[in-house]
């Protein structure tokens, strides 16, 4: 589900930012478990309305939009479970060469919503509302002299604070005794203890944490989290510790790569998946896998792609129109953040690839 809630995101993304010469954006919310001939009824009167409006592109536009969506509620037997979303409408930027279209959404959680509106943006807000960007993890990679968190979402990083301790390195200097010296650094290091606690409580409590990672080189993780230090909601909320070789923003990193068996349905191991298969495919010169503009859209029209990949970093534009062209073709359509290290890296191959049916010529 995540895949698909990331996907129509983009979509939305899109719709957004659609605008109309005219009021000729036509939005349809139907509830949960609504009789859809009550809808089909109400389309039947709208475009009969529509006849009396004076523009004519205008007119022609928003009869043409109805009779999309009437043709589309033909094809629906009966309400989806969450109910339905229909957007449809001009999207050209020609005026005078109208190019309609259409997209279907059914929401992710019951919707009561009944909402007709014929506008010049799409209404996305009440559905947009009802999607999350993805599970929200806490982030914290630490050592005993320096400590970094973070959060993610989906496939984005935020670093949020970074701490850095007294604690000396294990030898003492000048003379110092040994025992007052190991007594000493004890006592920093259970003050810094305390101070990633505190400042966890004060990063992570107050949000909906769907888990807390925690990693670092050493045992000082393990022994952080055995102090007591941590309050206990955010303790049995950890999901893992992983070994990492930093403390810094690059620790958060590994520490995410190294937890991919915890992150397997998580927007940012999906997404890794794509572009280390992409760029095996690439390495090994298979020609199972093409990417860029051009390769792509010469792989849709032949009908020899499984999979396309979509950077969501590509313009609105662009992005749609290739996600378009591909369910036309009831190709799977996987959409890939910028976010993450290997989206970014995705983008700058050009942020499309398709992988193949066969190979190609």
């Amino acid at each position: 589900m995540e895949s698909e809630e990331f996907e129509i995101l983009s979509i939305l993304k899109y719709l957004e930012s659609i605008r109309g010469r005219h009021t000729e954006l036509v939005t349809v919310y139907v509830p949960a478990e609504f009789n859809l001939d009550l809808i089909r009824n109400q389309l039947s009167e709208e475009k009969n309305t529509a006849s009396n409006i004076k523009d004519r592109n205008n007119r022609k536009n928003v009869i043409d939009a109805l009779e999309k969506i009437s043709s589309e509620m033909r094809l629906v037997r009966q309400t989806p479970k969450n109910g339905l979303v229909v957007f449809c409408g001009n999207v050209s930027e020609r005026e005078g060469e109208p190019e309609i279209k259409i997209w279907s959404i059914e929401p992710p959680s019951r919707s009561d919503i009944r909402m007709y509106r014929c506008d010049q943006h799409f209404i996305t807000e009440p559905l947009k509302s009802m999607f999350k960007e993805g599970n929200l993890y806490g982030l914290l990679v630490m050592d005993n002299r320096e400590a970094t968190f973070g959060l993610l979402e989906g496939a984005k990083i935020t670093v949020l604070k970074r701490l850095k301790s007294l604690v000396p390195g294990k030898f003492s200097k000048g003379g110092q005794s040994a025992v007052r010296f190991s007594r000493e650094r004890e006592g920093l290091i259970r003050d810094f203890y305390k101070e990633i606690a505190e400042t966890a409580k004060q990063l992570f409590f107050s949000r909906q944490l769907h888990g807390l990672l925690v990693g670092g080189p050493g045992p000082a993780k393990d022994n952080f989290i055995e102090s007591g230090y941590l309050i206990t909601d955010l303790k049995n909320r950890i999901k893992g510790t992983k070994s990492t070789s930093y403390t810094d923003e690059t620790g958060l990193e590994e520490l995410l790569q190294k937890s991919q068996d915890i992150l397997a349905s998580e927007r940012i191991t999906i997404e890794r998946k794509y572009v280390q298969q992409l760029l095996g495919s690439i390495a090994r010169n298979d020609n199972m896998s093409v990417y860029g503009e051009t390769a792509v859209k010469r792989e849709l029209d032949a009908d020899n792609v499984n999979t396309l990949l979509v950077s969501d970093g590509l313009d609105d534009v662009k992005k749609n129109e290739f996600y378009y062209i591909a369910r036309q073709k009831a190709v799977k359509v996987e959409f890939v953040s910028k976010e993450s290290g290997d989206g970014l890296q995705f983008f700058n191959l050009g942020g499309l690839a398709a992988f193949l049916k066969k190979p190609s010529k």
